[in-house]
């Protein structure tokens, strides 16, 4: 598939609300989007590169999942442009170059208010908790969502841990975040393994998120990822031990699914009956 094929073909679709692409894998993939139409853009299993959303006045879900690094280990770029109903997006990832209204995220800098995206209220995230420069761009990247309710974190597997895990004085030193102090009231953690990155981001979110209401914690699946289940839910309950919310729900959910998790389904994010596509898996639709 030639690079502008989707474009031309999305541009001159007048009735077109989703679009799906899944397994784009030969080269990186080159998106710049324009549409008066398009309500939904779920991208799965394929190699990112420039996903530029120029002009989508409709657009309420951007949903990447499962993405591949670019060949010569390039960052993939995420460009939003012009999308003011996007209401869900994920699965952001700090290793990804984030530009939005024409201003590049950087890690460690206060976002200007053109550099958020104030109609998003669903974030998704894939962190590497091992990996610290990806660790470092989360804060920043949180920024960028202040209306965020929902937020989704999948604790992505790390073959090769880079330097100390960082704690929760890393997030404390950080400074507010007022997505997560005073806007958050439901998140889910999936993958926990209880390394200390992990630990370090849930202690934080509970001492710092006073409208918390529910917080589920899915354990990863130890057959997949050899760790001690007795130690890592000793953990999980351990880092809810200073609560800014008196009030939120606590679950942890043993994981019988495959390693990463259930693959994405393009029918669910496509169906609006769902508010939050994230808390929804395949057999319980």
């Amino acid at each position: 598939m030639e690079h502008g094929f989707v474009d031309s073909l999305v541009a001159r679709s007048l009735v077109l609300e989703v679009l799906n692409i899944v397994g784009y894998i030969k080269c990186g993939l080159r998106l710049r989007l324009v549409s008066q139409s398009l309500r939904c853009i779920q991208i799965c299993g394929s190699v990112l590169e420039n996903i530029a959303v120029v002009k989508a006045p409709c657009l309420e879900r951007l949903i990447l999942s499962s993405p591949y690094m670019p060949n010569r280990g390039l960052c993939a770029r995420l460009r939003i442009v012009d999308a003011p109903k996007l209401h869900t997006f994920g699965y952001l990832e700090p290793g990804q170059v984030l530009e939005v209204h024409g201003t590049v995220i950087m890690p460690g800098i206060k976002p200007s208010e053109n550099a958020m995206l104030t109609g998003v209220k669903i974030l998704s995230m894939e962190v590497r908790f091992g990996v610290r420069n990806d660790v470092k761009m989360v804060p920043t990247f949180l920024k960028c969502f202040p209306n965020a309710e929902r937020l989704h974190i999948v604790s992505k597997k790390c073959d090769e841990p880079t330097g100390e895990p960082l704690t929760v004085k890393f997030w404390e030193e950080s400074g507010p975040i007022e997505n997560v102090v005073s806007r958050i009231n439901l998140m889910t953690f999936r993958e926990f393994k209880g390394d200390r990155g992990e630990v370090g981001f849930l202690e934080f979110v509970f001492k710092s998120a006073r409208a918390l209401e529910m917080v589920a914690i899915f354990m990863a699946n130890p057959s997949f990822t050899p760790f001690s289940m007795d130690e890592a839910l000793v953990k999980a309950q351990y880092s809810a031990g200073n609560l800014a919310s008196k009030s939120c729900k606590k679950c942890i959910i043993w994981s019988s699914r495959p390693e990463g998790g259930d693959p994405w389904s393009l029918r669910v994010g496509a169906d609006f009956s769902f508010e939050d596509p994230f808390t929804v898996r395949e057999e319980d639709s």
